[in-house]
């Protein structure tokens, strides 16, 4: 009889912690990086027995093994790959389509300065003798050098901001390596076989965080640390 009251107390523990994991996935459901959890229930073995007696082979009712992220890595991965050359393609377009409104054809785009400068040295050439075709072509000439002085402030100015955001990228990077360092770390100093959840969360967003500004590769360690590498170079592993 013990036996059964066993069973069944063993059975009231492992599903109330269960129904908490629920309530937990419920209260995070908009939670940023939050990945579902589920308790993972395994038998507890019967005894064995002796050689006089025989084990008690109904077993002994239930336990939570492990509460592990219920989510497809293979999935993630993809995504955070999609993510990075969405990320990589839109940041150049965006750089295109500044540099194609700064130069394409238009009313003041820098092709209509040159035509006008050209038709007026042509006016010149046609009445070599009057006065005002010369003058016109003057100020044609000083238009079109005050437009390619212009345009020379517009790409310089695009320049230095393309430079503005590349460190402002390399700063970004440089704190999220640091802050997946310290997860690194973490997740070395835990158990082998635990699964420390909330750190896993933190350490799948910041790479997430990562793959939106710069192309990376993650290989995954016994102990779920990664190795993130940059393109062809090893970025890190932990503190050194």
């Amino acid at each position: 009889m013990s036996s059964l009251f066993d069973i069944g107390k063993s059975a009231v523990q492992s599903y109330r912690q269960a129904l908490a994991v629920t309530g937990q996935n419920i209260a995070n459901v908009n939670t940023d990086g939050y990945k579902r959890r589920e308790a993972d229930l395994k038998e507890v073995g019967a005894s064995s027995g002796s050689v006089t007696s025989t084990g008690n082979t109904a077993g002994l009712g239930v336990r939570v093994e492990d509460i592990r992220r219920s989510f497809d890595q293979f999935l993630l991965d993809r995504t955070r790959s999609s993510i990075a050359n969405f990320e990589k393609l839109k940041a150049y377009t965006d750089q295109m389509k500044q540099l194609e409104d700064t130069l394409l054809p238009g009313e003041a785009d820098i092709g209509s300065y040159i035509g006008r400068f050209f038709g007026a040295l042509q006016d010149v050439a046609a009445n070599p003798g009057d006065l005002a075709p010369r003058t016109v072509a003057l100020e044609e000439g000083k238009s079109l050098a005050g437009a390619f002085r212009n345009l020379s402030i517009q790409l310089a100015d695009m320049q230095k901001n393309g430079k503005s955001q590349a460190i402002d990228t390399c700063t970004a990077i440089n704190t999220i390596v640091t802050q997946l360092v310290d997860v690194n770390e973490r997740l070395l100093s835990s158990s082998l076989g635990s699964s420390p959840n909330s750190t896993l969360d933190l350490r799948d967003r910041l790479l997430e965080e990562l793959s939106k500004l710069t192309d990376i590769s993650v290989s995954y360690k016994e102990r779920k640390d990664v190795v993130v590498t940059i393109g062809q170079n090893w970025c890190w592993s932990k503190k050194t």
